[in-house]
């Protein structure tokens, strides 16, 4: 980035330019400065629903990211991330989304990444360079999947079950670890994988198991209509990350 400034907001981390942030959906646990969350992939989310009727990006940026709406764009992209990491993008103009973006983002579906750019019109008032903005969406069901004993409890099951993996730990080699699981509509985990390690191969392979194996069923992910739909969540473990 360089001749601009970059304002970027992830799941799990915030920089201070636009003088915002986000907190979890769902409650951070920490012990030790050991971080356990289960939640989407990144903080900022937004319903298929939502998206799906969307004709502006102030449609799907939060009302609390304020530059957005004061900042006139001379360009905007919205970018759809793929399963294997691939990226499709189409340009625009202005916040109004045009007819390729909307296409893009209607065909996503619930757990798909996606991230908007926009550049402003007019440099920053001390150095004179382009701001750039981003944000980052994970796609959510219109009512999310639930672990039926609470997620307190499922952040204590995984807690106890890593307490001898975890006793061994050294904060400088801890990493952010992440372990992707789907809760199918019958309210069953499957497809979980490793995305990165904590560090530790002893600790993500008791996690890897710990989550294969919960003890109960999840509530499953409902649509607008109310049908159960599949959802995928990320376990991350270790210290705070991208």
């Amino acid at each position: 980035m360089k001749k601009s400034i970059l304002v970027m907001i992830t799941g799990l981390a915030t920089l201070t330019l636009a003088g915002f942030g986000f907190t979890s959906r769902m409650t951070v646990d920490t012990d030790l400065d050991i971080l356990y969350k289960v939640d989407s992939r990144y903080t900022a989310t937004i319903t298929k629903e939502d998206l799906h009727s969307a004709t502006s990006v102030l449609d799907i940026v939060p009302k609390i990211a304020t530059d957005w709406w004061k900042v006139e764009f001379h360009s905007v992209s919205v970018t759809v991330i793929g399963e294997n990491g691939n990226e499709t993008r189409f340009e625009g103009n202005s916040k109004k989304l045009n007819a390729a973006q909307i296409m893009l983002l209607q065909s996503t579906d619930y757990s798909t990444d996606f991230y908007i750019n926009a550049s402003s019109n007019n440099g920053h008032s001390a150095t004179g360079c382009r701001i750039n903005y981003a944000y980052y969406f994970t796609i959510i069901p219109e009512k999310e999947a639930e672990y039926a004993g609470g997620h307190d409890q499922l952040i204590k099951y995984l807690k106890e079950g890593t307490k001898e993996q975890t006793a061994i730990i050294e904060q400088d080699l801890l990493r952010p670890g992440q372990v992707s699981f789907t809760v199918t509509e019958k309210g069953v985990v499957d497809n979980v994988k490793l995305q990165s390690t904590s560090g530790y191969a002893s600790i993500d392979d008791t996690l890897f198991d710990l989550i294969c194996n919960m003890p109960e069923i999840w509530q499953p992910a409902t649509n607008a209509k109310g049908e159960a739909v599949p959802q995928e969540l990320v376990f991350f473990f270790g210290q705070e990350g991208c």
